[in-house]
């Protein structure tokens, strides 16, 4: 019997040098939510006899007696009632205290535990693991930040040699700076702000930050000075995704200015039938797409549609034709910038050349680098830890970080002292973590990595289904009609 509870100690509860004494099922009380397990036992540890100090007769003194939160067993709360043994010295005063093996006394619960409920917080909410445990929900989010705080400084990323960087701005949490492994699709890092001082602290303090040889940003000026002071081997480059978006935005100024000039109901039709089309690629128009830019060609009120369309589609060629050279790329651009017509109603796309010559340097570096690199993974990220937070209704930066960059794999590299991990990879259509509503997969650790489709969805910029945009002609007056669907 006695062998088996320690066994039943050891196996179940994973300590050992403690003897259970007996078992009882207990209500809800004032400290405890709901009913538990209660669990008496007593610490085995053998008493020394002499005093450390000054070897002196160490005597019985009054025992400690604390109550601790277990793992739930058979999904009820296990709480340990803990009796530890003392002996004072009576000439020194010393107090032998019990080593209280595999117990966090900080925390009043047993180490596995500890890392038990900072694991669930990670797929569950605060309340549910609160709920398995016994615990109150604010009381789980304590230990969760602890674990963070106490292990922090032990997990490491292995630094990105092609950095993304982008930010995203949170309700109540502000801008935050997110921070990607491009090579690896993985998340690095996240830090709250992106003004320049804090982006050269923290990339001066980066471990092995001469390993970064590439970083991807937007046409944020602070990023090239951080960069450069605090990141020797690194080269700035523009995301291409960030230059493209800007010739979509050309192409919406020149419809509307367009459209303006139009009787209401004309207008209202020209918008649902092409405002998407005129931002859709080339390659993924439909016949009816393709009716509705030929018809722009044919009639002069439409005509600065079609160039408007023709305008963006040759500077994305920039980007996809002349891929394997960069003076080709130069020179299709200054070719480009030439064609934009002189009529006012044309000036974003000027706007879009002035700032490509900004830079210049910057942009045209993407076809030195040896991958084809994107902020598109990053963005991605960035729309999922929105998500996120507006589910976990209003994280902490802390919380907010902590669920997003700890998964069940870096945790296991944290308590094992491995020194570097990778860092958490994210799903293509799944949350980062998951909350209430969520259906985790036991390994949520192994994710679909972010591929080509799903960046070229990004880059495009476009909505595949442009049936609730319709928008008909008649084919012999050119007038538009009347919706028939």
């Amino acid at each position: 019997m006695a062998e088996a509870a320690t066994n039943f100690v050891n196996l179940i509860l994973g300590l050992s040098g403690y003897r259970l004494i007996e078992t009882e099922q207990m209500p809800a009380d004032d400290k405890h939510p709901q009913a538990y397990t209660l669990m008496h036992m007593e610490d085995e540890e053998e008493a020394p006899t002499e005093c450390p100090r000054c070897h002196s007769k160490l005597y019985k003194h009054t025992s400690r007696q604390i109550q601790i939160t277990s793992s739930p067993i058979d999904g009820k709360p296990v709480v340990l009632d803990i009796r530890f043994p003392r002996r004072r010295c009576r000439q020194c005063g010393y107090v032998w205290k019990a080593d209280m093996q595999g117990i966090d006394d900080h925390h009043k619960m047993t180490k596995s535990a500890y890392v038990n409920i900072t694991q669930k917080a990670l797929v569950s909410t605060f309340d549910q693991v609160g709920l398995e445990f016994g615990l109150s929900g604010n009381t789980v989010k304590n230990i969760f930040l602890d674990f963070l705080r106490d292990n922090d400084k032990k997990l490491h990323f292995a630094t990105p040699v092609f950095m993304g960087i982008d930010e995203i701005k949170i309700r109540k949490l502000g801008e935050i700076t997110v921070i990607t492994d491009l090579e690896h699709h993985t998340l690095y890092d996240m830090l709250p702000g992106r003004n320049q001082q804090q982006l050269k602290a923290y990339f001066a303090e980066l471990p092995d930050n001469d390993k970064v040889l590439w970083v991807c940003s937007d046409m944020y000026r602070p990023f090239e000075n951080a960069i450069g002071e605090s990141l020797p081997n690194a080269k700035w480059v523009i995301d291409h995704f960030h230059v493209v978006m800007k010739a979509n935005e050309a192409v919406d100024a020149v419809r509307k200015e367009v459209q303006s000039k139009m009787p209401a109901k004309q207008r209202v039709k020209t918008k649902k039938g092409l405002a998407y089309t005129l931002k859709t690629r080339t390659s993924r128009l439909t016949a009816k797409d393709q009716s509705r830019i030929r018809y722009c060609r044919l009639h002069e009120e439409y005509k600065p549609l079609a160039t408007a369309f023709d305008l963006k589609e040759d500077f994305f060629a920039i980007y996809e034709d002349y891929r394997d050279s960069k003076d080709n790329a130069r020179e299709a651009f200054a070719e480009w910038e030439k064609r934009i017509p002189a009529d006012p109603i044309y000036d974003k796309f000027r706007e879009l050349a002035k700032t490509v010559n900004n830079f210049y340097d910057q942009i045209f570096r993407l076809w030195d680098c040896p991958i084809n690199i994107s902020n598109g993974f990053t963005e991605c990220t960035n729309r999922l830890i929105r998500e996120n937070s507006i589910k976990g209704r209003g994280y902490s930066f802390e919380v907010l970080r902590g669920r997003t960059l700890y998964r069940k794999s870096n945790i296991a590299s944290l308590l094992a002292d491995n020194k570097t991990a990778i860092g958490p990879l994210i799903r293509k259509r799944a949350p980062i973590f998951y909350l209430e509503g969520t259906s985790p997969d036991e390994d949520t650790d192994v994710y679909d990595a972010f591929n080509d489709d799903d960046e070229n969805d990004y880059l495009n910029n476009v909505q595949e289904d442009n049936d609730d945009f319709d928008i008909s002609f008649d084919p012999e007056t050119g007038e538009i009609l009347e919706d028939n669907e």
